[in-house]
């Protein structure tokens, strides 16, 4: 008995082992890697399983964030958002800053429509408007969103939830040309 629980450990250490060893590997889509040519990058929209701090704080800064700040694709490559509880994507054409959004002074949204370049599925109801609210999955529930950018330039990408872009929840894709690196920190000419 010894034995074999010993052998089950020993695997475990190095399937551990060989996890952590592969981990440059596992990040093959993070648009930086010759693997995808910049033309796949995955990133986290919140976090966590719908996580919320404990009351009385039901909502906050813990889950109000996009990673990574910065995103840098190649022309004609999609970028996957992995949604992760209440939220709502909004891609913004290039040029359009944090500050050019007109927040309102109350609400749960945001919904300044001024040049979006992509409304993601809102968390309570779905499109197209009028359609009642979708329980199997929830609209808030953990989901992808994937978007296409064919154009190059930095777009703005924010959750349309008001409190949770007041948070500092927004981002930018930066959208280069096909011979243009990805990766600030190497070149691959």
């Amino acid at each position: 008995m010894k034995i074999s629980m010993l052998r089950w450990i020993g695997l475990g250490l190095l399937v551990a082992a060989g996890l952590g060893s592969t981990a440059p590997a596992a990040r093959a889509d993070d648009g930086n890697s010759a693997d995808n040519n910049g033309l796949s990058v995955t990133v986290a929209f919140g976090s966590g399983l719908n996580t919320l701090p404990p009351p009385p704080q039901l909502s906050g800064p813990p889950n109000h964030h996009i990673l990574p700040p910065e995103i840098k694709i190649h022309q004609g490559g999609v970028v996957h958002f992995m949604v992760s509880g209440f939220h709502q994507v909004v891609v913004y054409d290039p040029g359009t800053k944090p500050q050019d959004i007109v927040v309102p002074a109350s609400g749960t949204f945001i919904n300044d429509l001024t040049n979006v370049f992509y409304l993601g599925i809102p968390p309570q109801g779905g499109p197209p408007p009028g359609t009642p609210p979708t329980t199997n999955p929830f609209n808030g529930s953990n989901r992808q969103e994937s978007v296409s950018f064919s154009d190059p330039g930095t777009y703005l990408v924010i959750c349309n939830v008001r409190t949770h872009f007041l948070d500092g929840m927004f981002a930018f894709v930066k959208v280069v040309g096909p011979d243009d690196d990805v990766d600030d920190h190497h070149s691959h000419h």
